[in-house]
This record gives C-alpha cells, structure tokens and sequence, in this order.
C-alpha cells in the first residue's frame, strides 16, 4: 500500500479571511484609534512596538533572490505605513489621518492578497 499525501490549496480560503480582516479593519480602525487615543502613552507604545515590528519585516521580507521581494517589501512597506499613520492619529489627531490609516492597511491587505494569489497552487505529491 502506498502513502498517499494530499496537499490542499488553501489560497482561496486565505483570500476570503483576508477579505474578511479588511472589512474588519474599515470598519473597526476608528474606534480602535479613539480607544488608543483616551490613553496616549499606552496608544503611543503599542503602536511604536508595531511600527518596530514592521520595520523587522520589511528587512525579513528583503530578500534579492526571492521571485517576489518586490511584492514583499512594498506589503511591507504599506504595512509599517499604516502603522505610522495610525501613531499620528493617536498622538496628534488630524483630521484626516484616521482615513489615511484605514487607507494604508486597505492597501497593505489588496497586496497580501495580490500575493496570495500570485503564489504558485499547491500539487499532490
């Protein structure tokens, strides 16, 4: 009897769970922000830990002989900038900045999802 090894795809699902997250954060990013913001050392301090955070995966996802570091370090990149974004908000409260945060993560996710579906569809072995 021979083992049988079935990989599934799991793009499609990983897409609609990211679809899903994107809806979340357009609707949920405001209130987050007005909460961080009752509380601006705490707000300041978490989001200065995200904004290190995605300063480590930019440079993880800068590898030059990967096919896609592009895509990778522009996800990155669009992540680490809503993180800022959203650090502006909590700190100094523009107006227009709670729309620009919810814009940045929109985009970092449209390239998450780019590059989920971009990457090659798993094969049975």
């Amino acid at each position: 009897m021979e083992p049988t090894s079935t990989v599934k795809d799991t793009r499609r699902s990983e897409v609609v769970w990211l679809v899903v997250i994107a809806v979340l954060v357009a609707a949920g990013t405001p209130i987050v922000l007005h909460l961080l913001a009752q509380n601006r050392v705490v707000g300041s301090v978490l989001l200065g830990l995200a904004i290190v955070a995605t300063i480590v995966m930019i440079r993880n996802a800068y590898v030059p002989s990967s096919p896609s570091v592009r895509a990778d370090v522009t996800k990155a990149v669009a992540y680490c900038a809503a993180a800022i974004l959203a650090l502006i908000t909590v700190d100094w409260n523009p107006h227009w900045a709670i729309r620009a945060c919810i814009t940045a993560a929109e985009v970092a996710i449209v390239f998450d999802i780019i590059t989920v579906l971009n990457r090659p569809a798993a094969h049975d072995s």
